[in-house]
Order: C-alpha cells, then structure tokens, then sequence
C-alpha cells in the first residue's frame, strides 16, 4: 500500500472514474469519498480541496447531506436525495491539514435546498436546487456536527443513516 497503488487506486477510482466496490455507478459520493481522499493529502493537496470545496456545496442547509450525484447537475444514479447521512465526522480529520488546503476554509459555498426529510423517511427522490444561501467551509462543517448532535432516550448518540 506504500508503494504508490493505493494513490492510484484513489485517483483512478474513487475521484476520476467515482467508483467503487458497492458504488459503480460514476457519481460523486459524500461520505466514503470524503474518506478515501484522505490518501492523497501529502501527494495530491490541491485534489482534496478541491474535494472537501465540491463535497460541501452538496450539503442541505439543514447540516444533512446528498449522498451521491452526478456532476455537472446534482442527478445521480441512485435516487437523488436528502437523506439523514451527515458528514461531521468524515470533516473533522481534514483539520490537521496543511495551510493550502484549509486555505479554501474562507470561501462561501452555497447550500442545496429541498424540503426536510420526513421523520418516517430515511431518504425521498427528488432533484434539490441551489439555495441563495451561503456558508464558508467552516460554517458548513458547523452545520453537520449541529445536524449530527441529536440523543435518544438512553443517551446514546442518534448517528443517522449510514454510519
């Protein structure tokens, strides 16, 4: 895994061909891509930005978050969703990273704006639009630890779907 395929292997498939084991169908994926990209923040730098920028204008202005689409238009594969997937925890790791990366922190990214989730629906088809509304990188990651921070009966955190 050191010796460079696993570079490859993240670029070749997870942001150029946006594939992989359970997830083939060529859509840009929140959560495990966000993960995946990991591998490339001493090689690749400006390829995570550039990531961590596209992942955030996908994020509903409620904190959850559209887990796949399909580029140049939110459309996907799967159905296009607001879902209670959040992303905090994928976010959090990319704080230690170098200045050229948390450089894109100050720039405004504009939210996705559909109608919430339902609390008897995981997800629901449907094609958001572009909310006027914008945040920097910062105030989007506040967002989904805020979306994340919900409690059941005993206490526990209540993580959403998918994680």
């Amino acid at each position: 895994m050191a010796n460079g395929w696993l570079l490859y292997q993240t670029l070749g498939c997870r942001l150029w061909g946006r594939t992989g084991f359970y997830q083939s169908g060529g859509a840009y994926g929140f959560r495990d891509q966000l993960q995946d990209v990991m591998a490339l923040v001493h090689a690749e730098p400006a390829l995570i930005r550039e990531h961590l920028l596209r992942a955030a204008a996908h994020q509903f202005r409620e904190g959850d978050v559209q887990h796949w689409w399909h580029p140049p238009v939110a459309a996907a594969c799967a159905p296009i969703f607001p879902t209670t997937i959040s992303g905090a925890l994928r976010t959090c790791r990319y704080v230690f990273l170098p200045p050229p990366i948390l450089a894109c922190s100050t720039e405004q990214i504009t939210f996705l704006d559909a109608r919430p989730v339902m609390p008897e629906e995981e997800s629901y088809y449907d094609l958001p639009n572009r909310s006027q509304e914008s945040a920097t990188l910062y105030q989007h990651c506040m967002r989904a630890i805020e979306h994340g921070l919900k409690f059941g009966e005993h206490g526990l955190p209540l993580m959403g779907s998918g994680d």
